[in-house]
C-alpha cells in the first residue's frame, strides 16, 4: 500500500491537530461572507398585481418592476381582473415570472400582449 508523506509527518513534533485553523475564525469568515453577499444588489423584483385607476371600484392588471432603482409600471391591456383574457395574461406573465425569466423576457412578453405598445426602457441603455 502506498503512503504519501505530508510536510507534518517530516516536523518533528508537530502535531496535525495545531495546523487547522480554530472554529471561531471559521465562523467569523463565514459571517463576513455572508454579510457581502447580503450587501449585494439583488435582481430587478418583476411582479404582476392589480391596480385601481383614480377612485374606480374596478380593477386592472400590470406588471411592475425595478428598473435602475426606480419602480416601473407597465398596464396590461386586455380589460379589467373580470375579463378573462386579462385574466390569461396575467397568468401567462406570472408563470414567466415564476420560471425564472430575465427580465427583458418578461418586457418583451408584456410588449407583446400590449400589441407592440409600451413605453418600457430599452434593457441595453446604460
Amino acid at each position: 500500500m502506498s503512503y504519501q508523506l505530508t510536510i507534518y509527518d517530516a516536523l518533528p513534533g508537530s502535531d496535525k491537530d495545531h495546523a487547522s485553523l480554530p472554529n471561531a475564525r471559521s465562523d467569523a469568515k463565514k459571517q463576513a461572507i455572508q454579510r457581502y453577499l447580503n450587501s449585494g444588489k439583488t435582481e430587478p423584483t418583476i411582479c404582476v398585481n392589480k391596480y385601481s385607476p383614480g377612485r374606480r371600484s374596478t380593477q386592472y392588471y400590470r406588471l411592475s418592476y425595478l428598473w435602475r432603482g426606480k419602480k416601473k409600471h407597465i398596464h396590461l391591456r386586455g380589460g379589467s381582473t373580470i375579463s378573462e383574457l386579462a385574466n390569461y395574461r396575467a397568468l401567462q406573465l406570472q408563470a414567466l415570472i415564476d420560471r425564472g425569466a430575465e427580465l427583458a423576457e418578461v418586457l418583451a412578453m408584456a410588449t407583446n400582449f400590449n400589441g407592440g405598445l409600451s413605453d418600457r426602457p430599452k434593457l441595453d441603455d446604460h
